[in-house]
């Protein structure tokens, strides 16, 4: 069936849509599957922070949900006038007009809000994408690497003794489970955190990020693995001095997040100790798979990446389109 602009119905998504929304979305990027649950986590992630706008839409045809697209803002890089935006079409329905539907609705809804940036990304081998976004004025600003591991393929032996070293210079290695799960433990780790995430390359400047929304994208994420959440802890003042935490996923694959270390503790093998836990903890599991992200000129993770042997995948583009100097 051809399916043209004016068979499609553009309304904002509800409740009721996160079974077929799912699926589109796996539809679109079929090795990166999204669940009912992960849709959820997003929109509950969303209300915890009041400054952050946020819309996601859905395009409708005779009943099928064929397209989703909408805005969001980022609390790691919240401006009040900066919006991110995003489409998905289900590859059955591509260059059918629904694409430009979704983006004109949402450029439209957007106008109230004044903005003076919007942000968006596609995967450098999706050509229709690129040029999509291209046509409607965005431009190139970073690129991220996606690598990924064979766990069952890792070669261990290249790094004997690294782990130990990492011990032996006066630090403990442990995981979140090792901790008790109270105030002073999520205190002690946001304080980590809010150091190491402002070295991570970013398309806008870092804001800061508060407590109570920390709190909730770790503690209340239900993605959270306690026992895959490594750290290195000072042994003589009990600081924590780095991390690098795996993360479940809906797919069969764990997802690195962040992996850092404070800048008075680095060139001492403590991130590539803690990777290395990180994919024992995989094997252990039987996970097939880790995957990771990082800015293509973050030289330094990713010199470590490519000594473990994480391959690298098309990389992840974001875009932008400036709507105003101010």
């Amino acid at each position: 069936m051809t399916v043209f602009s004016a068979d499609v119905t553009v309304r904002p998504s509800t409740e009721q849509d996160y079974p077929a929304l799912a699926e589109l979305l796996s539809a679109t990027w079929p090795d990166t599957p999204t669940t009912e649950q992960a849709l959820r986590q997003e929109d509950q992630a969303h209300a915890k922070d009041a400054r952050v706008k946020h819309l996601r839409l859905v395009a409708d045809t005779h009943g099928r949900i064929v397209g989703a697209g909408g805005y969001e803002q980022a609390s790691g890089m919240y401006h009040p006038r900066k919006f991110i935006v995003w489409g998905r079409v289900h590859p059955e329905f591509e260059g059918r007009g629904v694409g430009r539907l979704l983006a004109d609705d949402v450029e439209a809804r957007l106008a109230a809000f004044d903005p003076i940036s919007l942000l968006t990304y596609t995967r450098e081998d999706h050509l229709r994408g690129v040029s999509f976004v291209r046509e409607r004025g965005f431009h190139e600003v970073m690129r991220y690497f996606e690598s990924r591991l064979d766990v069952a393929a890792f070669d261990p032996a290249p790094f004997a003794g690294v782990v130990e070293r990492a011990r032996g210079s006066g630090f403990s290695l442990i995981t979140l489970a090792d901790l008790p799960d109270d105030e002073e433990t999520r205190r002690r780790l946001y304080e980590l955190l809010s150091e190491v995430r402002l070295d991570v390359p970013r398309p806008e400047p870092a804001s800061e990020l508060s407590y109570e929304r920390f709190v909730g994208w770790t503690f209340e994420n239900p993605y959270l693995l306690r026992d895959g959440y490594f750290l290195a802890v000072n042994d003589e003042t009990g600081e924590l001095a780095a991390l690098s935490a795996l993360w479940a996923s809906d797919g069969e694959y764990l997802q690195t997040g962040l992996t850092g270390v404070r800048a008075k503790y680095r060139r001492r093998g403590l991130a590539l100790a803690l990777k290395l836990l990180a994919v024992e903890y995989a094997r252990s599991r039987g996970v097939p798979e880790i995957r990771t992200g990082n800015e293509t000129n973050n030289r330094p993770m990713l010199a470590i990446n490519e000594r473990m042997g994480f391959a690298k995948q098309p990389a992840w583009v974001d875009y932008v389109k400036i709507l105003s100097e101010q």
